[in-house]
């Protein structure tokens, strides 16, 4: 999956309770898409005859759910149960699929970020960010090789206001094995 920052603190084995390892980085659309859906999902990336999201290459993410009672990062991801795809739960977002949003998973699962809450010392990989137009999660050093479903082409990274460093990205770390 080459490029980004992993951030390993030493930390003791994960606990899995009220956790899914489902989560994997789809190497065409660069979107995190939650493999344990049944199916491959659609991938938003027009292919004559093949629709799925692909996993060569992408490690095994996993997120803290809403059952959990890990806190750490906030509690703002679902996945769409039509493409399989995981985007910020704030909306209904942009699904290839249905023209009105995604299908929203029972369970929400959290994300640590830079944008605010305590971040955990267990292994995870900076570099994901949130696309402002269709909410998807997605793999920032690859934005320019992704496709929004929303328009198609590059998808729009979110951005804040830091106070000393000025405009700067929206970072997501999932947890990775």
């Amino acid at each position: 999956m080459g490029g980004g920052v992993l951030v390993d603190v030493a930390a003791p084995a994960p606990a899995r309770a009220g956790a899914s390892d489902a989560f994997r980085w789809c190497s065409r659309c660069q979107n995190m898409w939650f493999i344990a859906g049944g199916n491959n999902g659609h991938c938003p990336v027009s292919h004559l005859w093949d629709h799925n999201h692909y996993t060569n290459g992408s490690w095994t993410f996993w997120l803290p759910d809403d059952q959990s009672t890990d806190t750490f990062g906030q509690l703002r991801l679902k996945w769409c149960q039509t493409c399989k795809a995981v985007y910020f739960g704030q909306g209904r977002g942009v699904c290839p699929n249905n023209g009105n949003g995604h299908t929203p998973s029972v369970r929400a699962y959290r994300i640590e970020t830079n944008v605010g809450g305590t971040i955990s010392g267990f292994p995870k990989q900076s570099g994901w960010r949130r696309c402002e137009r269709c909410l998807l999660l997605c793999w920032g050093p690859g934005w320019m090789d992704g496709h929004c479903p929303m328009g198609g082409g590059a998808h729009v990274m979110a951005c804040f206001i830091h106070p000393t460093l000025g405009w700067i990205f929206e970072d997501y770390m999932p947890r990775h094995t």
